[in-house]
């Protein structure tokens, strides 16, 4: 398989649209196509389908890319470690949690950006712990925020901060606050689905305490979690720094599990691999930035605020 081949392939799938990627490649679409073509011959197998507003990975297609972000990022390894590339990275691929997409990332990311003559060009994604690892290894995303520990022997890891956990519920339901892990055996939870640490963090909690939590709904949305404890379906395990505005507004109650429940935060990238410049700074600031967020997250988790 040809090295440019590969890249054709990955801009497709990136933009989802043949036009688009040929412009993004500054390449002609006909010989785009003629080289999809050719790729296709090769593995045998289609690797996009044809819809009417552009084109989508088969499962062949989604195996190849796969293995063909890890074959063109280690070649932009080698370039940059020898020095024989023209290739310079101008974007920065951040993966985060949705429960950390709105208030410390983008203001780090804001500083990135003010203090850098050249910023970079930007991609967020959000998603689930599991599957931002498997974007870091396969060098989809430069950097992920996640929730820790990691158990990922390819992926290097800095802790950043340790931020509380609390359930929260609707108003309606009247709960006591602080209320003992044990008396919630029969309580219903709305979680995240299965990859969210949270999730994770729940059950093994649930666990230790003698019940597997009652799970009624299981969300990939953080706004729709809180909309259904809203709605009184059930209690749910979230990030205090998430909901305090709800919680002054009372649109949700606070409520204070014993013992207390934390998670850490941290952050990974592929081991073995050099950070391009900017997400090398991104990072620096992350790690720089995690003191004051720290000392943040006591202060606003202090009995006195509640």
């Amino acid at each position: 398989m040809e090295y440019r081949a590969l890249k054709y392939f990955l801009a497709i799938s990136d933009f989802g649209n043949m036009t688009r990627a040929a412009q993004a490649m500054h390449v002609s679409q006909p010989a785009l196509s003629q080289s999809i073509q050719s790729l296709e011959r090769q593995v045998g197998h289609p690797l996009f389908h044809r819809t009417a507003s552009g084109v989508e990975l088969t499962e062949d297609g989604k195996l190849l890319r796969f293995h063909a972000l890890r074959i063109v990022h280690a070649m932009e390894d080698a370039e940059q470690e020898l020095g024989t590339g023209h290739h310079r990275e101008t974007d920065l691929r951040v993966g985060v949690l949705p429960t950390l997409a709105h208030d410390y990332v983008p203001a780090i990311l804001r500083q990135l950006v003010d203090s850098t003559p050249s910023p970079p060009t930007i991609k967020l994604v959000e998603s689930h712990t599991q599957g931002l690892v498997k974007q870091v290894l396969t060098g989809a995303l430069h950097l992920a925020i996640l929730d820790l520990p990691i158990s990922e022997p390819a992926v290097n890891v800095a802790t950043l901060w340790r931020e509380r956990l609390v359930i929260v519920a609707s108003p309606s339901l009247h709960l006591a606050s602080p209320l003992p892990w044990h008396q919630l055996v029969h309580t219903p939870f709305i979680t995240m689905e299965p990859g969210y640490g949270l999730r994770d963090v729940l059950f093994q909690i649930a666990l230790a305490n003698g019940f597997q939590p009652q799970i009624v709904f299981e969300l990939t949305s953080f706004n729709a979690l809180l909309g259904f404890v809203r709605a009184g379906f059930g209690v749910a395990l979230i990030p205090h720094r998430s909901v305090q505005l709800e919680i002054s507004n009372h649109r949700v109650e606070l409520v204070i599990p014993t013992p207390e429940t934390t998670r850490d935060i941290g952050i990974i990238w592929r081991a073995g691999r050099r950070l391009p410049d900017h997400a090398a700074q991104f990072k620096d600031l992350l790690i720089n930035s995690a003191r004051a967020i720290s000392e943040h997250e006591a202060k606003s988790s202090s009995p006195d605020r509640e």
